[in-house]
Order: C-alpha cells, then sequence, then structure tokens
C-alpha cells in the first residue's frame, strides 16, 4: 500500500474513534492549576458597595410593597393637600373667615352704633324716657357770661361777593387747647400768616391756660391781636379759684409747696391763678361760654365751644357745665357726661345734623343753612376729629402733640394747619 493510502485509512479510524454522540456530556479537561477559575471572575468579587446595594434594594423591595399594601397618613395627607380642589377649598375657607371677621369687628359694631343713634334722636324715643336733657331746663350761673354773639363784619361771606369787590377777604383762625405754650402758639400764627388788618379774626377755643408755662403770655398775646375766646373748664377752675383767694384774702401769699391741704394739681392751679394781673382775669371773664359765630357759606350756623353741645336744645338751655366738660352722652336720656366711656357726643351731634340736612334737602334751596357746625376742643385723647358738623381741634399741644388751627376763608373754604409742640407734661 502506497504511503498515503496508509495516512487516509488512519484519518478515518481516528474518526469513528471520536464521533460525536449526543447522549454524551462532553467536558474539555483543564490543568489543575485553571480548576480555581472555572467561574467568572464577578463572582468571586466580595465589595462593600454590593453589600449595600443588595441590602438597599430587599428595604425598597420591602418598603414599596407596605406602600402598595398600606399608604401611610403622611402620604396621604400630601396626596390631599397636593389635590387643585383642596387648594380651592382652603381659599374659600380663608375667604369666609376674612368676611365673617370684617363683619363682626367692623361691619357689625357700625351698624348696630348707627341704629342706636337714630332710635335715640326719634322723638318718640323722648316720650319713652320722660323728657330728654335740657328740654325743661334754663341753668344761671352769676357771673358767667352764656352766650355771645360774634361781630357780623368778621365773618367769612360768600366768594362772589370778594371777587367782584363787594365785600373784603376775610378769615377765622380758630385755634384748639394752647394750655400756656405761648412759643407754639406764635409759630401757628407765623404758620398761617396771620393777618389782623388783611381780614383775619382769632378765635380761642378754650383751655389757652393752665397746665403749659406761659398762661399769661398766651392771654396778653390773644389781648393784643383782639381775639375772641371761650371760657374753658381750666379758665372757669382757675378763674373760680382765683376769686375764692381774693375774699380769703390769700391771692397774694404765696402757697408753702410742703401744705399738705393742697395737692400738686392745685398748688399749680393757685400758681396760675396768682400769675394772671386783674386785666388778665377780667379779659378771661368776659369769654363766654358759647360764642355764636353766625352764618358761614358752606357751613350753615358756626358755633365755638369748649367741650360740646347736646344735639336738638337751643343754645339758651345748654348746661354751661356740661358745654364745658361734657365728652359723651346718654343715648336713651341725653344727659352729657364728662367721662371717656360711652358715646361720643360729636358722633351724635353730626347725626342730628345729617338727619336735619336730610329732611330739608328736599324742601329748601340752602339746606346746609338751617344747619349747625360746632368748632369745640377739650378731647385731647380722641386728638384732632373732623366730621362734617364737628371738629375738634385740641391735638395734645401741652402733652407734646400738636397745636391745631383750623382756617375759614370766604365761601366755607376750610384748611387745618398745625405746628408740633415740644411738650411740658406727662398724662
Amino acid at each position: 500500500m502506497a504511503p498515503l493510502d496508509s495516512h487516509l485509512q488512519d484519518f478515518e479510524t481516528n474518526r469513528a474513534d471520536n464521533d460525536y454522540h449526543p447522549t454524551t456530556t462532553h467536558r474539555p479537561s483543564y490543568p489543575k492549576q485553571f480548576t480555581l477559575y472555572s467561574r467568572p471572575l464577578i463572582d468571586s468579587a466580595r465589595n462593600e458597595w454590593q453589600l449595600r446595594a443588595a441590602a438597599d434594594s430587599q428595604r425598597a423591595s420591602s418598603s414599596s410593597a407596605d406602600d402598595i399594601k398600606s399608604p401611610g397618613w403622611s402620604q396621604m395627607a400630601l396626596s390631599v393637600v397636593s389635590a387643585p380642589r383642596f387648594r380651592h377649598v382652603l381659599i374659600y375657607v380663608a375667604l369666609f373667615l376674612f368676611a365673617f371677621i370684617g363683619w363682626r369687628m367692623l361691619v357689625s359694631p357700625r351698624l348696630q352704633e348707627q341704629k342706636s343713634l337714630l332710635h335715640s334722636l326719634d322723638p318718640t324715643s323722648e316720650t319713652e324716657t320722660g323728657g330728654w336733657f335740657g328740654t325743661n331746663s334754663n341753668p344761671q350761673f352769676d357771673g358767667l357770661i352764656q352766650i355771645r354773639t360774634l361781630d357780623p363784619n368778621l365773618v367769612p361771606g360768600n366768594i362772589a361777593g370778594v371777587v367782584s369787590g363787594k365785600s373784603s377777604r376775610k378769615r377765622l383762625i380758630i385755634v384748639g387747647d394752647v394750655h400756656g405754650c405761648k412759643d407754639e402758639l406764635v409759630q401757628l400764627l407765623e404758620k398761617v400768616s396771620f393777618n389782623q388788618a388783611g381780614g383775619d379774626h382769632l378765635i380761642f377755643v378754650g383751655d389757652m391756660i393752665n397746665k403749659g408755662p406761659n398762661s399769661p403770655g398766651v392771654v396778653d398775646l390773644a389781648r393784643q391781636h383782639s381775639a375772641s375766646g371761650v371760657r374753658g373748664n381750666h379758665e372757669d377752675r382757675v378763674l373760680l379759684l382765683r376769686h375764692e383767694m381774693v375774699n380769703t384774702e390769700t391771692l397774694a401769699t404765696p402757697d408753702d409747696d410742703e401744705d399738705a391741704r393742697f395737692s400738686s394739681k392745685e398748688l399749680g392751679e393757685r400758681a396760675v391763678a396768682r400769675s394772671l394781673s386783674d386785666e388778665q382775669a377780667q379779659w378771661l371773664e368776659n369769654c363766654s361760654v358759647i360764642l355764636n359765630v353766625g352764618q358761614v357759606p358752606g357751613m350753615g350756623q358756626v358755633v365755638v365751644v369748649h367741650a360740646g353741645l347736646v344735639p336738638g336744645i337751643e343754645l339758651e338751655k345748654q348746661d354751661p357745665s356740661s358745654v364745658m366738660t361734657m365728652r359723651t352722652i346718654d343715648l336713651d336720656t341725653h344727659v352729657p357726661s364728662p367721662k371717656k366711656n360711652g358715646m361720643n357726643w360729636a358722633k351724635m351731634f353730626d347725626k342730628h345734623q345729617s338727619k336735619l340736612y336730610s329732611s330739608l334737602e328736599s324742601s329748601t334751596e340752602d339746606p346746609l343753612a338751617g344747619t349747625m357746625t360746632v368748632v369745640y376742643g377739650h378731647d385731647a385723647s380722641r386728638s384732632l376729629s373732623i366730621r362734617t358738623f364737628t371738629k375738634g381741634l385740641d391735638s395734645g399741644c401741652v402733652k407734646g402733640g400738636k397745636l391745631t388751627a383750623l382756617v375759614i376763608e370766604d365761601g366755607g373754604k376750610q384748611s387745618i394747619v398745625q405746628v408740633s409742640c415740644r411738650g411740658y407734661i406727662e398724662e
């Protein structure tokens, strides 16, 4: 046999011996040194991150399962809050609360107050209470001037008359409680450009003296400018005290500061009484309790008092003591009071005049002419209080507030002018 045939025979024999049998598992054989690495290397790694990742994955799977099973209260609340309709509900609730609080604190009290005022001014309520204060009284006091009427030549007129040259320019400078603060009064008159020769007239609402540093100086300045004024409760107290000191012959005798008979307030009033000359005291005595200014265009009848007036009562029947001291008024009986708690008299008076104006509006060409405007002081706790028919000018000058002037010009034009005060007392 040829060598080539011999090799082919050997190849066929070997192939038959190594033929593939499907039922036999065939594994390659490896040397002994490679047996350790028969698995992938990554399976042999023991890094810490793998352990943490596996634990986190297990916890996450557990938590997810729990959440799906039973969601927590926080998640439920968060889902409710984040819902658009819930936000709308919150807005509606907030609006409701705002409206309710506004009604209870602002609207309802004012409506109740208006209702009480209207009832108190209803003529039928006078019968219910057996008569209002002042309807049957006309008190008289010796040495006290009840009413004065201002010279009509000093009262501002119609603006048309000034423009046409038929009348001269006029202004009323009505000043609040000065209380002896002369320096501030000088500043105020400078600020309003007070010009007596040019048609200005100065009026004080009372309490020109006491508490402040220079009561005699204020009186002298008022006299110098030919001013008008009304009697306030401090003028009344000091003048009565001065009469008593004259009668007891103690006016010229200084008081002992250690004298236990008098309080510090009484000692101060006695010192003011001694500081006034006879001429200054007499000028104050001539100040009436009520100053009837007269008709001012756009304001009706203007009246100046220190504290207030009872609405619906003629000026001649007003109680002088109350006119100098009132702050509030009883809604049922119309009895005035110096106390601060209660219905403010000016609010009641303003309502009374508003009703009067409404009743005249349809039957009178100039309904304002049938009304009354009151300019007053005394109530520093309310400070400046400007209403349609009442003008409160006490802005606490002596306590460090402001000194206020109401300027009334021809045609009834009104403006407020103020200067700051340094303050001399604390209350």
